[in-house]
């Protein structure tokens, strides 16, 4: 064999026997332990294939744009409020409710008829209109912006591009917390995906009649954004190693890395998974008046990326003094009195200012826990009373610049978009049986199966040796598509079945191209070895084209579908890059390497 080619001979092997390695816990059940630690996957199977539920929701971020812009009509107008009684030389706090009714009846801040994103400003007096600034409306809600339509009225408007941004962000948002709430159902291979505008769609395969009503139940609830006390005299975990031991002797799915943290402020429980904890939190007792909180803490390097996670538990008053409904702005922003580090800055309600105030007061030194559902984004720690309804949060000691910029970013994103509580909005929900799954997966099997064989038989037919060798590589492709599903953790659905037929019967095709070049060249009077070389090299061309055409629709099919055609397309891409591997790869191997070794004389192609 040419020397050039060895490196892409070693290539193959090492790649057919991590495949082989791959698979085999998937076939072969039942093997020890220190080898399924480093291959643990398995094949998974659809929806289709192993029954389960299917749903689909629509974000309906209309209404959640529309909630927010009447909490800025609230803030513009107590604004305009507090700047005209300046202006007047007085003093808002101190004016009686008569004097506040005068002034607050001076204009008048409503949405627009039939609008979700527009607010209208109308004055009686034209001397109030220059109240209302461009600045005024930044501190209260930069993504809006003022228009002057005359003397005495304005127009708050969010920019079409803003809209946008902000819908992308409440649908992102709120697929977050459709997954963290599938994921603490400890679900197997949940899929849950954002598809078209504003809808997602989950498949969770696998459920029983009880699991299918509790996800319905709880993925149905709005998500609710809190603002919870830690309950440092609550010890629920510091007796609790024994427990976290013996439950992980019994469940042997659990990560080894699920233990008890000692603490100054109470023990707490740490996973790699959240669905790890909550499994374990339910066998223990926990106070009436304690709630488990979980938190992803996660360290950041100098740049910010991710280089470590975890998930631990807080141990929080059950009764939440202050909502999201409380909140009416977050923002990033910098602290100029400590070296312009990032923080993030609160302003609440007059309702929630006097709660804020009260919790802060009691409770300094101690943490408060912003929560969304039961995650935990933040526990800031309360340093000092905190009155006025304004408050500000320092993030990461210790962590960089990058990484604390981020860590504000992500937490304003919450609270913004956890004060939005857009409606989720079921359009979508269908049952699959297992009897369904199991006639799906057999129907399946059998027929791709017999086109399989169809093939093979074919081949060594009409090609003979050359089909022989044309089967070898037909049978490495199968294998190499199925290792490629179980490395990356794609489910095996019926249309992906059929993915894997058509990418097999494009294998064949690019044989059928190389050996018809070949015979060609025989037949012109070429040796083997120039029969193969030209054979090869004039067939790769028109197999590489038909080969980009089919993964160009492939690539549109998985970024615009779902469900059964979008695992028909990932297994289509996949079996593309496999079938031109082993088509034009591994059959060339084979052909050197029985030239190489003097048992490949004529070609019997």
């Amino acid at each position: 064999m040419d020397k050039k080619r060895n490196w892409k001979a070693w290539f193959t092997i090492a790649l057919l026997i991590v495949s082989v390695l791959q698979l085999l816990p998937t076939f072969l059940p039942g093997l020890p332990d220190f080898y399924t630690n480093i291959f643990e996957k398995q094949i998974s199977y659809g929806l289709d294939l192993k029954g389960g539920l299917e749903l689909r929701y629509t974000v309906d971020y209309k209404k959640a744009i529309r909630d927010n812009a009447l909490r800025l009509r609230d803030s513009v107008s107590d604004r305009l409020a507090d700047s005209y009684a300046k202006a007047k030389g007085k003093d808002w706090n101190t004016l009686t409710d008569k004097e506040r009714e005068d002034i607050l009846a001076r204009w008048e801040v409503k949405l627009q008829p039939g609008a979700f994103k527009d607010l209208s400003v109308k004055f009686k007096d034209a001397a109030d209109a220059k109240l209302l600034t461009s600045d005024m409306v930044a501190t209260v809600d930069s993504s809006f912006q003022l228009r002057t339509v005359s003397a005495t009225e304005m127009t708050l408007f969010l920019p079409d591009k803003r809209v946008f941004e902000l819908r992308k962000d409440i649908v992102d948002q709120t697929l977050s917390t459709i997954r963290k709430r599938v994921d603490a159902f400890g679900l197997v291979e949940p899929d849950v995906r954002a598809s078209g505008e504003a809808e997602i769609d989950l498949q969770l395969p696998g459920l029983n009649e009880r699991q299918m009503r509790m996800v319905r139940e709880r993925i149905g609830q709005a998500a609710q954004l809190t603002f919870r006390m830690e309950v440092v005299s609550a010890k629920v975990f510091d007796d609790k190693a024994a427990a976290v031991d013996a439950f992980k002797k019994d469940n042997a799915d659990i990560s080894k890395a699920m233990t008890i943290v000692p603490d100054s402020r109470g023990s707490y429980l740490k996973a790699d998974k959240k669905s790890e904890l909550i499994r374990f939190v339910r066998t223990v007792t926990v106070p009436d008046e304690i709630l488990i909180g979980y938190e992803l803490v996660e360290e950041r390097g100098p740049s910010g990326a991710v280089k470590s996670s975890y998930w631990r538990t807080h141990n929080l008053t059950a009764k939440a003094p202050l909502s999201g409904d409380n909140l009416t702005r977050a923002a990033a922003s910098y602290d100029s009195q400590h070296g312009n580090q990032p923080v993030v800055n609160l302003e609440f309600d007059a309702r929630g200012a006097r709660i804020f105030g009260d919790l802060t007061e009691k409770n300094v030194g101690n943490r408060m826990a912003i929560m969304l559902d039961d995650d935990i984004n933040s526990a800031p720690n309360i340093n000092e009373p905190i009155h006025g309804g304004r408050a500000q949060i320092t993030l990461g000691k210790g962590n960089s610049h990058q990484a604390m910029l981020e860590e504000a970013k992500s937490l304003v994103t919450v609270l913004n978009n956890g004060a939005y509580k857009a409606p989720v909005i079921k359009v979508h929900d269908i049952e699959v049986g297992p009897s369904l799954g199991q006639d799906a997966v057999r129907s399946g099997l059998i027929s791709m199966l017999v086109g399989v064989l169809l093939v093979v038989v074919f081949m060594v037919f009409y090609y003979r040796q050359g089909g022989v060798i044309a089967d070898i590589a037909l049978l490495f492709n199968l294998l190499l598509q199925l290792a490629c599903l179980v490395s990356f953790n794609a489910a095996l659905t019926l249309p992906g079945m059929a993915g894997l037929t058509l990418t097999t019967a494009m294998a064949v095709d690019a044989n059928i191209l190389i050996f018809e070049r070949v015979r060609e060249e025989l037949r012109s009077g070429k040796t083997t070895r120039n029969a193969l070389d030209l054979g090869y090299g004039r067939a790769f061309w028109t197999i590489f084209d038909s080969h980009i055409t089919a993964g160009m629709a492939g690539a549109v099919l998985m970024m615009y579908s779902s469900g059964p055609i979008y695992g028909f397309a990932v297994t289509l891409l996949i079996g593309i890059g496999t079938s031109m591997f082993t088509s034009i790869v591994a059959t060339r191997l084979m052909y050197d390497y029985l030239i190489s070794k003097g048992k490949l004389q004529h070609l019997s192609v």
